[in-house]
């Protein structure tokens, strides 16, 4: 009986041992297990808080990189503008500089933190709204420009014009002093053109013979003309040789003139310079001399004055 009870009561002492352990190693499993959840839900979330951190260093890159890609080209626009307009260049430098002051605060503000969403749409309409304003001057200036281009346009038709009036008045003028100019002439009468000798007495003998010939000799006379100015008048004389050739030298007496109505150079032989008082004048002669001996043919005296053909001879020698 003794014995029974002995073995009953180690039994039971045994069984709570047991079971002792049992919840001791239950509950250690749990505490564990616990802890397993936890950090794997603890380090879950801060994988979270790193990808999130870093989508957003990512997305306040990308609206920095984008802001200063459009302050860049701001910036190139205004330079475009440069130097087209003295009104529009004072405009530019103010908002090349405004533009230039963001940018450097958008810089140092990259190094210090991030930019939102907010903030980066501020800096952007800030940035839109500037440009805007500009645009809004530069059209304003184009359309002020193109009204002055419209008056200096305006203001050329009409230079145009007083300078088609003045060049017609001019050209008048210059009809009307080529008329005076042709009235105030001179024109010649009794013209006469030989050849002539010296005789021993000293005296001078027309002759045609062009071998007796010694100088060839022009003579004319000139008549009143009130309109003409008193003073000295030089007559041109051209005598014209068989050959076609102008008869003219080396000496004074020779030299080249601009005929009027054809407006070329040509040469001629000697002149005959008066003093006219406006009454008419008569035999007024130059003679023309040379080395060689004259020839036989036909010649022409022609007489000018002031560019003007105003007479003209022939003659012959045998």
């Amino acid at each position: 009986m003794k014995d029974d009870n002995y073995s009953s009561t180690t039994y039971e002492r045994s069984t709570r041992k047991l079971n002792g352990a049992g919840v001791f190693f239950l509950v250690t499993t749990l505490v564990f297990l616990g802890a397993g959840v936890y950090l794997f839900a603890h380090s879950a979330t801060k994988a979270k808080e790193v990808k999130t951190l870093s989508t957003e260093l990512t997305t306040s890159e990308n609206r920095y990189a984008d802001l200063d890609a459009k302050y860049t080209n701001a910036l190139a626009e205004i330079e475009s503008y440069k130097g087209k307009n003295a009104a529009l260049d004072s405009i530019l430098i103010a908002k090349e500089k405004a533009i230039t002051d963001m940018r450097a605060n958008l810089n140092k503000e990259k190094k210090q933190r991030q930019i939102s969403q907010s903030e980066y749409k501020a800096q952007l309409d800030n940035l839109n709204t500037m440009i805007a304003d500009l645009s809004s001057k530069i059209d304003a200036l184009q359309r002020e420009n193109g009204i002055l281009m419209v008056r200096t346009d305006s203001l050329g038709k009409d230079i145009f014009q007083k300078q088609s009036t003045i060049s017609e008045l001019q050209s008048t003028n210059t009809n009307l002093s080529q008329k005076v100019t042709v009235a105030s002439l001179l024109v010649p009468s009794h013209i006469v053109a030989e050849g002539i000798r010296d005789k021993s007495s000293g005296k001078e003998a027309e002759t045609s013979r062009a071998s007796k010939v010694q100088h060839l000799k022009v003579c004319f006379d000139v008549p009143q003309n009130k309109v003409a100015d008193a003073g000295s008048k030089t007559f041109i004389v051209r005598i014209v040789s068989p050959d076609g050739a102008v008869l003219a030298g080396q000496d004074q007496t020779s030299g080249s003139f601009t005929r009027v109505e054809t407006n070329e150079q040509m040469q001629y032989t000697t002149t005959a310079t008066i003093d006219y008082q406006q009454h008419a004048q008569a035999d007024i002669c130059t003679k023309w001399s040379q080395s060689t001996p004259f020839k036989a043919g036909n010649y022409t005296a022609e007489i000018y004055q002031d560019g003007y053909l105003i007479g003209a001879q022939s003659f012959a020698l045998k």
